[in-house]
């Protein structure tokens, strides 16, 4: 996928659009037109809407009446309003200097019957009136009927961004609206082209008999309200708190005969007359969420540069729950920690001066370093872009952005990896031990002395300090560019769910069902990887709408795999053969974006496990997690933990999966133990799933002595898989001396490699290696052994248990987890408690030819209840798909 290509979605959006604006405007003369954006912000807007934005006690910009008026200007506008929230305090100021200026604002009102917020811009209207206005908003309805009682027209804002308490609008609180509200903002500067049309497609199809159908079954006269009770006028405006947007989103207002009266009248006036005839065409272009995310970005700037703490008794007693609260107490603690790094700060003041075209002193260029040059020569190329840009600026901006994130994740993870390559703690991390100890420092005191005082603190924490030294300033530039993509997203995306069932009442602009599957690991030789190649092989036979999204250095994008290179790979001590990737998460969230995705799934808990839950709360989209591995088992029988440690695992554990929709487990025993009162999760939430083999591994005709050299007469045991402690290999020389004992003719080969292999070979030097056997050859391997023997008491499924059976070798294994529901016991194989038990076994099986023969046929039998088609069809059911296997 071109991650700058339009989908077939946004490109039906877009030519929509598009051709709905170009169409209105042909119906009206030029030179009868004027241009004005109905929408837009300046410094006072001093007290935002959003909670945690008055409990921080910031204004929603620091952007003067003046630099407002100057990019609405230079963006083409001839008339102009400003429309701060609750007050014209700016339009006054304006009138009062001979300025002719649109009176208006944007007013927060209250829908009492649905517990929701709303925002109405309403012009033309006295400062006596304003008054009155500001003490009916709590009440709609009482609101309009005076608007309209006094001819001030209103329009709707952003109808499809609201502020519910908790939940989603009904259909009635639309029905409603649409009886007391002539006029509505179809596009809005700041919203997508999703939700803006939508609201084009719902008020164009309103008709006369819709209305009074509503009328009476409401008991709602329109009349109180609206002066046309029939016609629904559509407007635009940018919604602009930066400035440098204001006017590129708009509306153009028919006046008959313009040239004539504006001779006599002032253009205010005009613009007043057209806004309540509603002649007006919406202008403005295609875009996501890419104009909030610049916005965002330079909102957060403006504060960063203006942040006075708010005081902590404010931050404890401003109305709001305790989550927000701590929000604002981390956020105020993140200002001031950024206005104390200079190096960090100056960058946030050249940064939004260069958004509002002022480029840094000719000097700034030579006193920066060699590692920031590429930042600092992006940012000054937006200073002139602002000026001269060929494309439309939000598509300059944003490149820029992207790319001077790219540049500071490529500084910060280069100077994190120098750091942590001389760290002490991760030299020392070679044991299991080591990583035990490294865990149990993953704690803070609750104490608050703790913190005050240098002989109560924790002396076995990391030093974080130390660790961010040097790091602070890519560190930080780096998170606010990843925090406002977030914000960005989430605020346009907080109501997916809402917007999917009103485009389904509507019958347009469905949005596509797809999902994105991530994984950390694709390209390494392990089980994960080989079950998600498998998944993928399905997904592209049957073109099933999920494409899966990996990290690597040595792929390539191809049909239905999407790869990300890595900024930065590297491995720990303890696990050498196993790459720790490092993508770039801002191309990550451009991916989910632009491929119109509408959920997440992730098989890894590594960074695509943290950025799928990134995804989920950015888009607020239905996000599934894939278990392979059994971590708390892992920590326990390799690792070592003590209790302490591992009930912190536990927990840690229980955390990020409660976090996900669904859980998709591969055993019972997973399943049953995530639902007990250990972990707490409901039934509903845990899904049982399977992995299947590939259609090659079934039996070959093939003979021992051709495939590996060992004779056909010899009774031969076969383990295929990584070469590891916890794979229970070190069992295998006593099994086999053992066994040999009985049966001095039986073989045994091991095939696979791992940190164990060494260690292996010095136990069991007389039996047969073969390292990593190509995936197309192992059916062969299968097929010419007599038993496989899998001592593993760890793995969560065992897909080589299932490629053993698919081709008739019987397996033997401890009773646990995945085996324990594969195998059935002295059907296909055995389920044994003991090492003991096992030889036993496995010398009754040699023992008897016969036995041997029956075994391997009811292998075969049992490997056809592990049919793809089963269970890919309950999987896509479980996560919603599945209209289209």
């Amino acid at each position: 996928m071109n991650k700058n290509a339009l989908t077939s979605f946004q490109t039906e959006l877009k030519t929509d659009l598009d051709s709905y604006t170009k169409e209105l405007l042909q119906k009206y003369p030029a030179e009868d037109l004027i241009k004005i954006d109905l929408h837009c912000h300046d410094c006072n807007s001093n007290e935002p809407d959003e909670l945690l934005g008055r409990i921080l006690n910031v204004p929603e910009t620091w952007i003067s009446t003046k630099r407002v008026l100057e990019e609405l200007k230079k963006n083409g506008c001839t008339a102009y309003t400003i429309t701060n929230h609750n007050n014209a305090r700016s339009c006054y100021e304006q009138q009062a200097q001979n300025k002719d200026i649109l009176t208006a604002a944007e007013f927060s009102c209250w829908v009492p019957d649905d517990n929701i917020g709303i925002h109405v811009l309403a012009y033309g209207f006295t400062q006596e009136q304003e008054i009155k206005l500001n003490k009916l908003r709590k009440n709609v309805f009482h609101f309009q009927q005076f608007t309209c009682e006094n001819d001030i027209p209103t329009i709707w804002a952003h109808p499809l961004y609201h502020y519910a308490t908790g939940t989603m609008p009904p259909a009635e609180f639309f029905d409603k609206m649409l009886l007391i509200f002539e006029r509505f903002e179809m596009l809005n500067g700041q919203r997508d082209t999703w939700q803006n049309m939508l609201v084009k497609e719902w008020i164009t199809s309103v008709t006369p008999a819709k209305i009074d159908q509503l009328s009476q079954k409401y008991g709602i006269d329109p009349s109180i309200y609206c002066r046309d009770i029939y016609k629904k006028s559509l407007s635009g405006g940018s919604d602009s708190h930066t400035g440098f947007f204001s006017g590129l989103t708009g509306t153009h207002l028919y006046i008959p005969d313009l040239q004539k009266r504006l001779k006599t009248t002032p253009l205010s006036l005009l613009s007043l007359e057209a806004v309540k005839r509603g002649d007006m065409i919406p202008f403005g272009s295609h875009h996501n969420s890419e104009k909030l995310t610049i916005a965002l970005l330079d909102y957060v700037c403006q504060i960063a540069l203006n942040y006075k703490d708010p005081g902590l008794m404010r931050l404890l007693l401003h109305k709001g729950k305790m989550t927000q609260k701590v929000l604002a107490m981390v956020a105020s603690n993140a200002f001031a920690e950024v206005q104390l790094h200079k190096v960090t700060i100056s960058f946030i003041n050249i940064f939004h001066n260069c958004m509002l075209g002022k480029p840094p002193s000719f000097l700034k260029k030579y006193i920066v370093s060699t590692a920031y040059k590429p930042i600092f020569d992006e940012v000054v190329k937006m200073s002139r872009d602002y000026h001269q840009a060929k494309n439309p600026i939000v598509e300059e901006y944003y490149h820029s952005i992207c790319q001077i994130n790219k540049h500071l994740n490529e500084v910060l993870f280069a100077r994190l990896q120098k750091k942590l390559a001389k760290a002490k703690w991760v030299k020392q991390l070679k044991a299991a031990s080591d990583l035990e100890r490294i865990v149990g420092k993953l704690e803070l005191p609750s104490r608050i002395r703790a913190y005050t005082d240098k002989k109560e603190g924790n002396k076995n924490s990391i030093n974080i300090s130390e660790l961010l030294d040097g790091l602070t300033f890519p560190f930080f530039a780096s998170l606010l560019v990843l925090s406002a993509h977030f914000t960005g997203a989430r605020v346009l995306y907080n109501t997916r769910p809402f917007l999917k069932q009103f485009s389904d009442t509507l019958g347009k602009y469905q949005h596509p069902v797809r999902a994105l599957w991530l994984t950390d690991t694709f390209v390494d030789k392990n089980g994960v990887s080989v079950s998600l190649h498998a998944m993928l092989h399905e997904i592209r036979t049957r073109n099933l709408p999920i494409d899966m999204l990996v990290c690597s250095d040595t792929l390539e994008s191809e049909d239905h795999l999407i790869v990300v290179k890595p900024i930065v790979q590297f491995s720990i001590p303890l696990y050498a053969e196993q790459a720790m990737r490092i993508p770039n998460l801002v191309e990550i969230h451009n991916y989910f974006q632009q491929g119109d995705y509408d959920r997440v799934i992730c098989s890894t808990e590594g960074v695509m496990g943290l950025m799928a839950l990134y995804l989920k709360n950015a888009y607020s989209v239905p996000a599934y997690f894939y278990i392979h591995t059994d971590w708390v088992m892992f920590c326990r029988k390799v690792l070592n933990f003590d209790r302490t440690n591992q009930s912190r695992i536990r927990r840690i554990l229980r955390t990020f999966y409660g976090a996900f929709d669904k859980v998709f487990v591969l055993n019972t025993d997973q399943q049953k133990w995530l639902t007990s009162r250990e972990m707490n999760f409901p039934e509903d939430k845990v899904c049982l799933t399977a992995h299947w083999t590939d259609p090659l591994f079934m039996l070959k005709k093939e003979t021992r002595m051709k495939i590996l050299g060992i004779e056909n007469h010899r009774p031969l045991m076969l383990y295929v898989g990584r070469i590891s402690k916890e794979k229970g290999v070190l069992d295998l020389p006593d099994i086999y001396r053992t066994v040999r004992k009985q049966h001095p003719e039986v073989a045994l080969l091991v095939v696979g490699r791992g940190p164990a292999s060494a260690e292996l070979k010095a136990a069991l030097p007389e039996v047969q290696y073969l390292d990593w056997v190509e995936h197309e050859k192992l059916p062969a391997v299968y097929s010419v052994a007599d038993i496989l023997v899998f001592p593993s008491k760890f793995d969560t499924f065992a897909c080589v248990v299932l490629e053993s059976l698919c081709c008739g070798l019987p397996v033997i294994a401890y009773s646990t987890k995945g085996p324990k529901d594969i195998i059935v016991d002295d059907m296909c194989g055995y389920l044994v408690k003991t090492k003991e038990q096992m030889i036993n076994k496995l010398n009754a099986y040699f023992d008897d030819p016969e036995l041997m023969k029956q075994l391997k046929k009811a292998a075969e039998e049992r490997a056809k209840d592990y049919h793809v088609d089963k269970i890919l069809a309950t999987f896509l059911k479980d996560i919603d798909l599945d209209n289209y296997l």
